[in-house]
């Protein structure tokens, strides 16, 4: 075909899942189980924006999102079939019985995302599965025909923060708020999976 596989590896975008230490050594496990033939699936939250790209410009750091999907991931496979819901804020009231309900609780749908993970030389795959947050309703079109456009998307864009941005900026409450909300979310999702 006359290609170079090291120009086509540069061409390829890195997925925006984070370059730290024990991001490296989840992925580093996840292979290594794979190619000593141990089933194993990792689970992480598939961020629309990774990593930031970084610029200098006249003489200071300028940082930049990362559009990693902005082509799309040819190596995983969206699973909507498989969605899971994920509710936050509320309330608990009692329910009789000693029992407990969650009322008024602003639900996220976790998307997954499945990611193959091969073995070296042996039959075993494993998975490496991303959480994407998906709003149950996108738009509100009683807020948009009352004129107000851009609160007729805030719950959605409210919702899909949870997956938007890898390290958000937690100087102030709303980013340590939405950092609590990523955590929470990547476990409330992955537990009703392994449960």
């Amino acid at each position: 075909m006359g290609l170079d596989i090291e120009e086509l590896e540069e061409m390829e975008s890195d997925a925006g899942l984070g370059n730290g230490g024990l991001g490296r050594l989840a992925a580093c496990f996840l292979d290594s189980m794979a190619t000593l033939g141990l089933a194993a699936y990792g689970y992480g939250i598939r961020y629309d924006y990774g990593i930031f790209e970084q610029s200098i410009r006249d003489g200071w750091q300028v940082e930049e999102p990362d559009e990693w999907l902005r082509f799309g991931n040819p190596w995983e496979k969206g699973r909507p079939e498989y969605c899971y819901p994920v509710n936050f804020y509320g309330r608990v009231e009692d329910a009789g019985n000693g029992r407990r309900r969650w009322v008024d609780a602003h639900p996220v749908f976790a998307m997954p995302y499945d990611t193959p993970v091969p073995g070296y030389r042996n039959n075993t795959c494993n998975t490496l599965r991303l959480w994407s947050a998906k709003a149950p309703k996108s738009f509100d079109l009683g807020i948009f025909n009352m004129g107000d456009y851009i609160n007729a998307v805030c719950a959605r864009n409210h919702a899909e923060n949870i997956s938007r941005v890898l390290y958000p900026n937690d100087n102030f409450f709303v980013g340590k708020e939405l950092r609590l909300r990523q955590e929470y979310f990547l476990v409330a999702a992955t537990l009703q999976v392994i449960s």
